[in-house]
């Protein structure tokens, strides 16, 4: 551009020239000047331009980018901006991103085919300027891994489901436990049919129980069943021979079925001389009265009097007592000891008024 200006400047220059020496001649004389002057000139000024054109040509063709607008459109197609940024995966690595959300690709508007208007060769190096400036622009270097997995999103990842507390495992109870269970059960129903039943299996689980032992020949006894209650009674002193009460209720079967042997036997397991226990110095007593044995008797009864001298039924037995060894004083004085007290049937009170009667 700058050499054709100054090929302009030139012709203008010499064109001015020319006119002030056609003034000059004009005034001077009125000749005109040769023709084939006029002819070099326009000839030199053609091939000026000629010459520019060629140049304009030349500098055109060394531009490397034709198109501009395709250029970037086919780069966009083969390196896709990807549509969420590496920063936003990075930060959430685990969001499932729709695969069927395509890219959009804005400069596809461009790859539509127009024809490239025609511009002035000043704005045509602008804006192959402007295109080389943009088109180096590379993708970054992770854009790779985000087109990875907007191809394949990752699972999310499985969430560890926490396995349910076991129960804790509840120890298998011992043969014993089992047993206090079921006697815990039938002594709180004691009336019920089942009883006999759950201290049976309280026995088998544990013989030397001895709650239920007991319970067990109570509940026999009070529904009659004596000669089940004295076989269970039997088995029952097998296991604990020196237990008073086992001594007791057999003794008092063995009078029940006027057998004083037995119960003398029975009660025998124990030293009387180091109880104190009225229920069975009572039963030793009657025991004693019923072989018969009445010094022993009058012995045992004269211990009870003094262990509870309040009960008329100790007073009658050591009267009855020393009416049969023929000791009639003190037989009236312990008669009337019991009648004193007003607990005795009236049956009984009339048969000691009348024993009275005849010990004076």
């Amino acid at each position: 551009m700058s050499l054709i200006n100054q090929m302009l400047r030139d012709l203008e220059s010499r064109s001015t020239t020319n006119n002030e020496a056609s003034i000059l001649q004009h005034t001077i004389q009125a000749a005109s000047p040769p023709a084939s002057k006029i002819r070099f000139l326009l000839a030199g000024v053609l091939a000026l331009i000629a010459a520019g054109g060629a140049y304009w040509v030349f500098q055109y063709s060394k531009t490397p980018v034709k198109q501009p607008p395709l250029i970037v459109a086919e780069r966009t197609k083969k390196d896709p901006l990807p549509s969420v940024s590496y920063e936003r995966v990075l930060a959430a690595p685990n969001a499932i991103i729709n695969p069927a959300q395509k890219i959009e690709q804005k400069p596809a508007e461009r790859t539509t085919s127009q024809p490239v208007p025609v511009v002035p060769p000043a704005l045509a190096v602008e804006t192959i300027t402007a295109v080389q400036s943009v088109a180096p622009v590379k993708p970054a270097p992770p854009a790779a891994p985000v087109q990875a997995t907007l191809a394949s999103p990752p699972e999310p990842p499985l969430k560890k489901i926490s396995a349910a507390p076991k129960p804790a495992l509840s120890k298998p109870k011992t043969a014993r436990q089992q047993a206090d269970a079921l006697y815990r059960q039938a002594e709180n129903n004691v009336e019920g049919y089942s009883v006999i039943n759950k201290l049976e299996q309280v026995l088998a689980l544990d013989p030397r129980h001895l709650g239920a032992r007991l319970l067990l020949a109570k509940t026999l006894h009070n529904q009659g069943q004596i000669n089940k209650t004295a076989e269970f009674l039997d088995q029952s002193l097998a296991f604990f021979p020196d237990n008073l009460q086992f001594i007791n209720t057999r003794a008092q079967l063995y009078l029940q079925q006027k057998n004083p042997g037995g119960a003398l036997k029975t009660l025998q397991r124990v030293d009387s001389a180091d109880t104190s226990n009225e229920v069975y110095l009572s039963l030793l007593a009657a025991a004693y009265q019923q072989l018969p044995s009445f010094n022993n008797a009058s012995k045992v009864y004269q211990r009870l009097v003094t262990i509870n001298p309040e009960k008329a039924e100790n007073w009658l037995g050591l009267a009855l007592a020393q009416e049969k060894l023929g000791n009639s004083k003190f037989a009236r004085e312990a008669y009337q000891q019991a009648l004193n007290k007003n607990t005795l049937k009236e049956s009984i009170a009339g048969y000691i008024k009348q024993r009275l009667i005849e010990l004076r």
